[in-house]
Protein backbone atom coordinates (compact mmCIF):
# COMPACT_ATOMS: atom_id res chain seq x y z
CA UNK A 1 0.00 0.00 0.00
CA UNK A 2 2.74 2.45 0.97
CA UNK A 3 4.69 1.69 -2.22
CA UNK A 4 1.54 2.20 -4.30
CA UNK A 5 0.92 5.58 -2.70
CA UNK A 6 4.48 6.70 -3.41
CA UNK A 7 4.23 5.55 -7.02
CA UNK A 8 0.91 7.32 -7.51
CA UNK A 9 2.24 10.56 -6.02
CA UNK A 10 5.15 10.48 -8.48
CA UNK A 11 2.82 9.85 -11.41
CA UNK A 12 0.67 12.78 -10.35
CA UNK A 13 3.69 15.00 -9.86
CA UNK A 14 2.90 15.66 -6.21
CA UNK A 15 5.67 13.64 -4.59
CA UNK A 16 7.58 16.77 -3.52
CA UNK A 17 4.66 18.39 -1.64
CA UNK A 18 3.81 14.98 -0.14
CA UNK A 19 7.36 14.71 1.22
CA UNK A 20 7.20 18.30 2.48
CA UNK A 21 4.01 17.56 4.42
CA UNK A 22 4.54 13.96 5.53
CA UNK A 23 8.29 13.47 5.34
CA UNK A 24 11.26 13.60 7.68
CA UNK A 25 14.58 15.34 7.02
CA UNK A 26 17.23 12.73 6.31
CA UNK A 27 20.05 14.57 4.49
CA UNK A 28 21.21 17.96 3.26
CA UNK A 29 22.38 18.66 -0.27
CA UNK A 30 25.44 20.74 0.49
CA UNK A 31 28.85 21.58 -0.91
CA UNK A 32 30.33 21.70 2.56
CA UNK A 33 32.17 18.60 3.85
CA UNK A 34 30.03 18.22 6.97
CA UNK A 35 27.84 15.58 8.64
CA UNK A 36 25.90 15.23 11.90
CA UNK A 37 25.92 12.48 14.54
CA UNK A 38 22.75 11.36 16.33
CA UNK A 39 21.95 8.90 19.12
CA UNK A 40 18.62 7.20 19.83
CA UNK A 41 16.79 5.48 22.70
CA UNK A 42 18.70 6.87 25.69
CA UNK A 43 19.75 8.12 28.05
CA UNK A 44 21.36 5.03 29.60
CA UNK A 45 23.58 5.13 32.72
CA UNK A 46 26.03 2.48 31.43
CA UNK A 47 26.43 3.90 27.92
CA UNK A 48 25.59 7.60 27.62
CA UNK A 49 28.40 8.93 29.89
CA UNK A 50 31.10 7.06 27.94
CA UNK A 51 29.71 8.33 24.62
CA UNK A 52 29.67 11.87 26.03
CA UNK A 53 33.31 11.55 27.03
CA UNK A 54 34.38 10.59 23.49
CA UNK A 55 32.35 13.41 21.95
CA UNK A 56 33.89 15.89 24.41
CA UNK A 57 37.39 14.61 23.66
CA UNK A 58 36.78 15.16 19.94
CA UNK A 59 34.92 18.47 20.34
CA UNK A 60 31.74 17.18 18.68
CA UNK A 61 28.16 18.28 19.31
CA UNK A 62 25.53 15.63 18.57
CA UNK A 63 21.76 15.27 18.94
CA UNK A 64 20.39 12.77 21.46
CA UNK A 65 16.88 11.62 20.51
CA UNK A 66 15.60 10.51 23.90
CA UNK A 67 12.67 8.44 25.04
CA UNK A 68 10.72 10.60 27.49
CA UNK A 69 10.30 7.55 29.74
CA UNK A 70 14.08 7.10 30.04
CA UNK A 71 14.72 10.82 30.42
CA UNK A 72 12.39 10.90 33.41
CA UNK A 73 14.26 7.91 34.92
CA UNK A 74 17.67 9.56 34.49
CA UNK A 75 17.24 13.35 34.73
CA UNK A 76 20.87 13.84 35.79
CA UNK A 77 22.03 12.27 32.54
CA UNK A 78 19.74 14.55 30.55
CA UNK A 79 21.25 17.51 32.39
CA UNK A 80 24.75 16.26 31.59
CA UNK A 81 23.91 15.93 27.89
CA UNK A 82 22.71 19.53 27.93
CA UNK A 83 25.67 20.74 30.01
CA UNK A 84 28.07 19.38 27.39
CA UNK A 85 26.36 21.36 24.65
CA UNK A 86 24.42 18.65 22.84
CA UNK A 87 20.88 18.98 21.49
CA UNK A 88 18.02 16.98 22.98
CA UNK A 89 15.39 15.58 20.63
CA UNK A 90 12.30 13.46 21.25
CA UNK A 91 12.06 9.82 20.17
CA UNK A 92 8.52 9.44 21.59
CA UNK A 93 7.72 8.32 25.10
CA UNK A 94 8.11 4.52 24.77
CA UNK A 95 9.28 3.78 21.16
CA UNK A 96 5.97 2.42 19.84
CA UNK A 97 5.54 2.47 16.02
CA UNK A 98 3.49 5.53 15.11
CA UNK A 99 1.21 3.87 12.49
CA UNK A 100 -0.04 1.44 15.16
CA UNK A 101 -1.24 4.15 17.53
CA UNK A 102 -4.68 5.64 17.94
CA UNK A 103 -4.98 9.40 18.10
CA UNK A 104 -5.03 9.56 21.90
CA UNK A 105 -1.92 7.35 22.13
CA UNK A 106 -0.22 9.33 19.37
CA UNK A 107 -0.79 12.61 21.18
CA UNK A 108 0.68 11.14 24.38
CA UNK A 109 3.71 9.63 22.62
CA UNK A 110 4.55 12.85 20.77
CA UNK A 111 2.95 16.05 22.02
CA UNK A 112 2.58 15.27 25.72
CA UNK A 113 5.92 13.43 25.76
CA UNK A 114 7.61 16.49 24.29
CA UNK A 115 6.30 18.63 27.14
CA UNK A 116 7.50 16.08 29.67
CA UNK A 117 10.94 15.89 28.05
CA UNK A 118 11.20 19.67 28.00
CA UNK A 119 10.37 19.71 31.71
CA UNK A 120 13.26 17.33 32.42
CA UNK A 121 15.73 18.88 29.97
CA UNK A 122 14.75 22.46 30.85
CA UNK A 123 15.06 23.49 27.24
CA UNK A 124 12.89 23.66 24.17
CA UNK A 125 12.80 20.39 22.22
CA UNK A 126 12.87 21.25 18.51
CA UNK A 127 13.65 17.88 16.92
CA UNK A 128 11.63 14.66 16.68
CA UNK A 129 12.60 11.22 15.40
CA UNK A 130 9.89 8.64 14.67
CA UNK A 131 10.58 5.13 16.01
CA UNK A 132 12.17 2.85 13.38
CA UNK A 133 12.23 5.87 11.04
CA UNK A 134 8.58 5.19 10.12
CA UNK A 135 6.58 8.40 9.73
CA UNK A 136 3.22 6.91 8.82
CA UNK A 137 0.60 9.38 7.60
CA UNK A 138 0.56 11.31 10.86
CA UNK A 139 4.13 11.30 12.20
CA UNK A 140 5.54 14.47 10.67
CA UNK A 141 2.26 16.46 10.86
CA UNK A 142 1.78 15.68 14.55
CA UNK A 143 5.42 16.51 15.22
CA UNK A 144 4.77 19.90 13.64
CA UNK A 145 1.64 20.24 15.77
CA UNK A 146 3.95 19.65 18.71
CA UNK A 147 6.25 22.41 17.37
CA UNK A 148 8.99 20.01 16.29
CA UNK A 149 10.67 19.06 13.01
CA UNK A 150 10.93 15.36 12.16
CA UNK A 151 14.51 14.17 11.50
CA UNK A 152 15.62 10.69 10.37
CA UNK A 153 19.02 9.67 8.94
CA UNK A 154 20.97 8.80 5.81
CA UNK A 155 23.69 6.55 7.31
CA UNK A 156 22.66 3.75 9.68
CA UNK A 157 25.49 2.13 11.64
CA UNK A 158 23.22 -0.85 12.46
CA UNK A 159 24.60 -0.75 16.00
CA UNK A 160 21.13 -1.62 17.31
CA UNK A 161 21.80 -5.25 16.33
CA UNK A 162 25.29 -5.34 17.87
CA UNK A 163 28.49 -4.83 15.86
CA UNK A 164 31.51 -7.10 15.92
CA UNK A 165 34.03 -8.64 13.58
CA UNK A 166 36.77 -7.20 11.44
CA UNK A 167 34.72 -4.47 9.78
CA UNK A 168 32.13 -3.00 12.16
CA UNK A 169 31.73 0.08 9.94
CA UNK A 170 30.68 -1.81 6.83
CA UNK A 171 27.12 -0.45 7.07
CA UNK A 172 28.26 3.07 7.91
CA UNK A 173 30.59 3.32 4.94
CA UNK A 174 27.82 2.57 2.44
CA UNK A 175 26.05 5.88 2.94
CA UNK A 176 28.48 8.14 4.79
CA UNK A 177 28.80 11.30 2.70
CA UNK A 178 28.70 15.08 3.04
CA UNK A 179 25.36 16.40 4.22
CA UNK A 180 24.59 13.11 5.93
CA UNK A 181 22.98 12.34 9.27
CA UNK A 182 24.45 9.33 11.08
CA UNK A 183 22.34 7.05 13.29
CA UNK A 184 23.76 5.45 16.45
CA UNK A 185 22.30 4.47 19.83
CA UNK A 186 23.45 5.31 23.35
CA UNK A 187 21.93 2.12 24.79
CA UNK A 188 23.18 -1.49 24.78
CA UNK A 189 22.31 -3.67 21.80
CA UNK A 190 21.14 -6.31 24.30
CA UNK A 191 19.64 -5.89 27.75
CA UNK A 192 22.90 -4.67 29.31
CA UNK A 193 26.39 -3.44 28.51
CA UNK A 194 27.83 -6.52 30.25
CA UNK A 195 25.84 -8.78 27.93
CA UNK A 196 27.07 -6.77 24.94
CA UNK A 197 30.64 -7.38 26.07
CA UNK A 198 30.03 -11.11 26.56
CA UNK A 199 28.78 -11.31 22.99
CA UNK A 200 31.77 -9.40 21.68
CA UNK A 201 29.82 -6.32 20.58
CA UNK A 202 31.73 -3.06 20.26
CA UNK A 203 30.85 -0.55 23.03
CA UNK A 204 29.02 2.50 21.75
CA UNK A 205 31.77 4.87 22.88
CA UNK A 206 34.30 2.86 20.86
CA UNK A 207 31.92 2.86 17.90
CA UNK A 208 31.65 6.64 18.19
CA UNK A 209 35.43 6.92 18.02
CA UNK A 210 35.59 4.63 14.95
CA UNK A 211 32.84 6.58 13.18
CA UNK A 212 34.62 9.87 13.84
CA UNK A 213 37.85 8.40 12.52
CA UNK A 214 36.04 7.40 9.32
CA UNK A 215 34.45 10.84 9.09
CA UNK A 216 37.88 12.47 9.32
CA UNK A 217 39.39 9.97 6.87
CA UNK A 218 36.86 11.11 4.28
CA UNK A 219 37.70 14.76 4.85
CA UNK A 220 34.41 15.43 6.63
CA UNK A 221 33.63 17.22 9.89
CA UNK A 222 30.80 16.46 12.33
CA UNK A 223 28.85 19.64 13.16
CA UNK A 224 25.68 20.50 15.14
CA UNK A 225 22.36 19.72 13.48
CA UNK A 226 21.32 23.35 13.04
CA UNK A 227 24.64 24.05 11.33
CA UNK A 228 24.14 21.15 8.93
CA UNK A 229 20.57 22.15 8.06
CA UNK A 230 21.69 25.72 7.29
CA UNK A 231 24.38 24.56 4.87
CA UNK A 232 22.25 23.65 1.85
CA UNK A 233 18.98 22.18 0.56
CA UNK A 234 17.22 19.98 3.07
CA UNK A 235 16.06 16.62 1.68
CA UNK A 236 13.02 14.74 3.01
CA UNK A 237 11.61 11.27 2.58
CA UNK A 238 8.51 9.41 3.73
CA UNK A 239 8.25 5.92 5.24
CA UNK A 240 4.61 5.01 5.65
CA UNK A 241 5.22 1.50 7.01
Amino acid sequence: MAAAVKHLSKLLGIDRPVRAILGSIYEVRTEEPIVHLTYDDGPHPAVTPAVLDVLAECGIQATFFMLAREAERYPDLVAEVRRRGHAVGLHTRTHRPLPELGWRELIDEVITARRDLESVARTRVRWFRPPYGIDGWRGSPIARLGQMQSVCWSADTHDWKGLSGEDPLRNTRKNLRRGGIVLMHDVPATKSRDEDERRGFIPKDQLTRLVLQEVAKRGLTAVPLARLLASGRVLKRVRLS
